[in-house]
């Protein structure tokens, strides 16, 4: 059949369809497969799916403590709701039960068990696409030391799909087991190489990147990463963002506001809201909600709204497209706040709130079986 349609006549029609149709379509012929497979198709497909609401969860259920992944399909229209929702299958296993999502980017999950499980004999990466179901574990990293040490990583893209795995390596030092080396040995992972590589040079690291899942976003081909300065006794401790470009690989770092650089890293949290980077500043009463609406500039960050806290909330999870927050509570699951009416509604999903991870996320064909 498709001996009848020009190439790029067909092209314009299957570039509209669902991954899961696509894969299907593979099947048809020689020539379906090599469009389907082809680096611009998949580039065309990612752009024309990116306006897709999708959201990927993952969680520990009522009665396991297993990871369970789910994508959730949002109504594009009107208030938040789900219309639909399926589980994923994972189509691998770690050596433990826990892991943690390094980040996702354009239909990639990365995962890794490095927060529990430290073996530099196996690899604790994975680079995963749920909608083709399809995945990479990464080679053993280069920089293991023997002495005790803390790893910071980051994932993401760039304009030309070409996507990363960050590594900070932090020695601790000998006579203050609590204070981190800096700067941290560095080492990248790149998908197209299917390799790590050691940053050489002068890395300009001068601050303590934290690990944790709510101290990462990825922003516009940028890690950041929260981030405090070293230990000084006269002065007090300071917090900031450390920033890493995927493409140019330079390390920067983004300042925050006097009112936030001065709290205790613990009560902040960074998130991608509207496709910007945000901050979000807990006590025990209320969330401040900031966004940096000029990336970089010298005064960025300005304060959305205040959330006052409702007995239950445990903390905030994401932030959807439209702006709506994602709110964690203690014996239920995520409730679904509206800023502007501030009215809650629930979802429908529940699981462990101290497990419930949330990322916008796209479907896609980047690692499809037969990419070129």
């Amino acid at each position: 059949m498709s001996d009848y349609f020009p190439a790029d006549l067909l092209s314009e029609i299957l570039v509209k369809l669902p991954v899961k149709t696509l894969i299907r379509f593979t099947g048809v012929s020689k020539s379906w497969r090599s469009i389907i497979t082809s680096a611009a198709f998949i580039a065309s497909h990612l752009s024309n799916n990116s306006k897709n609401q999708t959201l990927l969860i993952t969680r520990h259920g009522k009665h396991s403590k297993l990871d369970q992944f789910s994508l959730l399909k949002v109504s594009e229209n009107g208030n938040f709701g789900i219309n639909s929702s399926s589980e994923i299958e994972i189509p691998f296993e770690f050596q433990i039960e826990y892991s943690r999502i390094v980040g996702s980017c354009d239909g990639l999950v990365c995962l890794s068990n490095d927060m529990f499980f430290r073996n530099p004999s196996i690899s604790s990466i994975i680079i995963w696409n749920p909608s083709v179901r399809n995945h990479i574990v990464l080679p053993n990293p280069t920089i293991n030391p023997i002495e005790s040490h803390n790893v910071v990583l980051g994932f993401g893209g760039f304009a030309s799909h070409v996507y990363k795995v960050v590594r900070l390596v932090y020695g601790r030092k000998i006579d203050d087991v609590g204070c981190l080396s800096v700067p941290p040995q560095v080492e990248i992972f790149s998908l197209t190489t299917r390799s790590w590589r050691r940053l050489i040079g002068e890395v300009d690291v001068t601050l303590w990147a934290l690990k944790s899942t709510h101290c990462r976003a990825f922003v516009n081909g940028v890690v950041h990463w929260l981030a405090y300065e070293p230990f000084d006794e006269n002065e007090s401790r300071r917090c900031s963002i450390l920033a890493f470009d995927i493409g140019d690989e330079v390390f920067n770092e983004v300042m925050l506001p006097d009112e936030l650089a001065k709290d205790a890293s613990a009560n902040l949290g960074i998130f991608v809201i509207e496709d910007s980077l945000g901050i979000v500043n807990s006590n025990m009463e209320s969330w401040d909600v900031w966004m940096m609406k000029e990336y970089c500039m010298k005064e960025p960050w300005t304060k959305l709204y205040t959330i006052d806290l409702c007995e239950g909330m445990e903390k905030i999870v994401a932030f959807s497209k439209r702006g709506e927050v994602l709110v964690a509570l203690w014996n239920l699951g995520l409730v679904v706040y509206n800023p502007e009416t501030k009215e809650t509604k629930d979802p429908g999903i529940y699981g462990d709130p101290y497990s419930l991870f949330v990322d916008n996320y796209v479907e896609s064909l980047v690692l499809v079986r037969g990419h070129r």
